[in-house]
């Protein structure tokens, strides 16, 4: 039920309670209420404004709150990467935000690779592990000989090309 239709549902409760409450106060002939008709009426009306105001009180908590909207989670994304390189290839690899990346690399002669994967920040001075949202899942794999040179990185960051 919409957010709208909860507060017209609450509203129109109020209203039907006050309505109810002060036709009562009025037709009962209850000896503790005023006998005439001005101050009988003043009372039904303060009786049915007592009352609609509790009904609203309480149906207005139900008709305010927020109900969160059902959301399902985004599928998980798998990045596999391989790469092969040999003589004086150069191979650069990123994985981006995914949530699973397997990179598996294999270089020879004078063969360099670079690969990136997942989504971090950068990590800081000294091979740190860095605070924020890590993937589910990074593999990597590396074979190199020769010149070969590998570089390979868990985040989704740049890598020097030195």
């Amino acid at each position: 039920m919409s957010r709208a239709v909860r507060w017209t549902v609450a509203g129109l409760a109020a209203l039907v309670t006050f309505g109810l409450s002060v036709a009562v106060v009025r037709a009962l002939p209850w000896g503790w209420l005023p006998q005439e008709d001005g101050a009988r009426l003043d009372t039904a009306l303060a009786f049915g404004a007592v009352a609609g105001t509790a009904v609203l009180a309480g149906l207005g908590w139900w008709a305010g709150r927020e109900r969160p909207s059902p959301t399902t989670p985004p599928p998980p994304r798998k990045v596999t990467q391989t790469a092969t390189a040999s003589d004086d290839a150069h191979v650069t690899q990123t994985g981006g935000g995914a949530t699973e990346v397997e990179q598996h690399a294999e270089a020879s002669g004078a063969a360099s690779v670079t690969q990136t994967g997942g989504h971090l920040p950068s990590q800081g001075a000294g091979g740190s592990a860095p605070t924020g949202d890590l993937p589910d899942q990074v593999e990597q794999r590396a074979q190199a000989s020769g010149r070969g040179r590998i570089v390979q990185s868990g985040g989704d960051q740049h890598v020097d090309g030195a």
